[in-house]
C-alpha cells in the first residue's frame, strides 16, 4: 500500500474546526483499510493534549497524528480547507494557529513517525512547494509535490 494515494486528499474541504478536519482524514483511512475504527477518535483525543499545528515557511499547517494502536498501513493524507482552521500549536497549547494545510499522518511505528515527521519538516519549510499545494486543483500533481514522502 502506498503511503500517498489520491483518495486521501481532499481539495476544498468544508471543514471549520480541527476535529471535523480529524474525522474527515480518519473516515478517508478507514474506508480505504489504513486504520481500524476508533482511529478518528483517539486522534481527536490526541489533539487536545499534544496539538499538532506548526508555523509553517508563509503558511501554517497541522499535521494531526496518534499511536498505532489501530493503524493497518502507513499513509499521509492532504486536506485543503476553503478556509484556514484553528489547529493549537505543538507544544504551545495556548497559541492557536490558522492552517491552511492539514496532512494528517498514519504511522505504523516510532521509528517511521520520526522518519516522516523529519521529512515533513522540510516540506514545511518550502514555502513554495506549500503555495503550490495548497492553489493545487490536481491531486496527481500534489502527490507529486509530496514524493520525497514516498522514498
Amino acid at each position: 500500500m502506498s503511503l500517498l494515494n489520491e483518495s486521501l486528499i481532499v481539495i476544498g474541504a468544508d471543514v471549520k474546526t480541527a476535529e471535523e478536519c480529524i474525522r474527515l482524514a480518519a473516515t478517508l483511512f478507514e474506508e480505504n483499510g489504513y486504520v481500524k475504527e476508533g482511529y478518528g477518535d483517539a486522534v481527536a483525543a490526541r489533539e487536545l493534549e499534544y496539538p499538532t499545528g506548526l508555523p509553517g515557511k508563509g503558511m501554517n499547517i497541522a499535521i494531526p497524528h496518534t499511536n498505532n494502536k489501530l493503524v493497518n498501513h502507513p499513509a499521509v493524507g492532504v486536506i485543503i480547507p476553503n478556509r484556514p482552521v484553528s489547529f493549537s500549536m505543538m507544544g504551545m497549547k495556548e497559541q492557536v494557529l490558522e492552517c491552511e494545510l492539514i496532512f494528517p499522518l498514519v504511522v505504523k511505528d516510532s521509528h517511521q513517525q520520526i522518519d516522516m515527521l523529519r521529512r515533513m519538516m522540510q516540506i514545511i519549510q518550502d514555502s513554495g512547494t506549500l503555495r503550490a499545494i495548497r492553489n493545487s486543483e490536481n491531486k496527481a500533481e500534489i502527490i507529486a509535490l509530496l514524493g520525497s514522502l514516498e522514498e
